[in-house]
């Protein structure tokens, strides 16, 4: 059961004291730079409080700024701050309640959120509900009139069952609902031409979206334990939205304990996705007062394939009153998109460490 579960997110009742950071490069000239710092910390046997500060900071001459006319690389910094408060009513009930906080130069988001978790049937059952609320202000850069609103209502429910000592299941659906401003106010359409941005266009229009959509996903995931030192598992992923996008997701990883303390992991995984129904790679009439055009490469159909390792060790410390967890993540990515002009793949490369000192 211990090493089926290993494949998890982590979960501890010591106080911790974590810090991160992850470096993203790629194909397409973009730099990502994220340092991350959290402390968790129990205020009583039954109360515990996360707090997380985290900050993206990318430079880009990507093809959506190329084709934008801009002449320089962009920088931009994102800040965000977490905070988390976890409640045990009972040994099989617990609330959580969270606030996020994010803020870049031209865009700002707070978010709240409630769930709970219920464990039945000897703690072999699980049932986990999540309830989000986001509001964002989308503002573009040198223009201090522009300012849209955007909100999102999402939740989730998910199933945990352990199925043997060994063996788990979970399933999962996830709805959201969006409304308010979902384009780039950067990103314009050319009306004939090449389809290069508004490269020999007959007319350059702003990008222009849906003001609404709603999100469905169905998850399942199923992981085992297939030695004392080997577990494995694999995740299935279907999502689709009223813009007629649909995608599937499969990811399978394999995790194994080399010493007593330490753990490798590798994980595989495989996206499609097909176009949103008012997505065209050239436009070459003048659209209607109602119909909706994009520049946006994720609303075109793409692909891509992700490999990653990871190696996490754990030390003691002060004969084993502390305890420090080191993590080394290393992943590719190639992604491949089908049917957008001016860009055809891309190759990135992820390196994230990490450190997790349990007290």
């Amino acid at each position: 059961m211990q090493l089926a579960l290993s494949l998890c997110a982590r979960v501890t009742s010591a106080d911790e004291i974590a810090t991160s950071v992850y470096l993203r490069t790629d194909s397409d000239t973009t730099t990502v730079i994220s340092p991350r710092a959290r402390v968790d910390k129990k205020l009583s046997e039954s109360t515990k409080v996360d707090v997380t500060y985290a900050a993206d900071i990318w430079t880009s001459a990507s093809i959506d700024i190329r084709t934008s006319a801009s002449l320089r690389p962009v920088t931009e910094q994102r800040d965000e701050l977490d905070a988390a408060v976890s409640h045990e009513l009972s040994s099989d009930l617990t609330l959580t309640s969270a606030y996020r906080f994010s803020k870049e130069n031209d865009y700002q988001s707070h978010g709240l959120s409630v769930g709970g978790s219920y464990s039945f049937a000897n703690n072999a059952s699980t049932l986990d509900l999540n309830l989000h609320a986001i509001a964002d202000t989308v503002g573009r850069s040198g223009d201090p009139q522009f300012s849209r609103s955007l909100g999102t209502l999402d939740t989730r429910l998910s199933f945990t069952q352990v199925l043997d000592p060994k063996m788990l299941a979970q399933a999962t659906y996830e709805l959201a609902y969006i409304d308010g401003y979902q384009a780039s106010p950067y990103r314009f359409v050319g009306i004939g031409g090449t389809g290069y941005g508004c490269m020999q266009a007959t007319f350059c229009l702003p990008e222009h979206v849906p003001g609404t959509r709603v999100r469905h996903a169905l998850a399942l995931l199923v992981r085992r334990a297939l030695s004392d030192s080997v577990s494995a598992g694999i995740n299935y992923r279907y999502y689709f939205d009223d813009w007629s996008l649909g995608s599937h997701t499969v990811l399978a990883q394999v995790g194994w304990n080399v010493a007593e303390a330490s753990l490798l992991a590798m994980r595989y995984r495989f996206y499609t996705q097909g176009a949103a129904n008012f997505y065209q790679a050239r436009y070459l009439t003048v659209p209607g007062a109602n119909t909706f055009t994009t520049r946006d490469r994720e609303l075109s159909p793409l692909s891509y394939h992700r490999i990653s390792a990871d190696f996490e060790h754990g030390f003691a410390l002060q004969g084993g009153a502390k305890h420090l967890v080191g993590t080394l993540s290393v992943g590719g990515s190639f992604f491949n998109y089908s049917n957008f002009v001016g860009l055809t793949s891309i190759a990135a490369l992820e390196v994230t460490m990490a450190l997790v000192l349990e007290m």
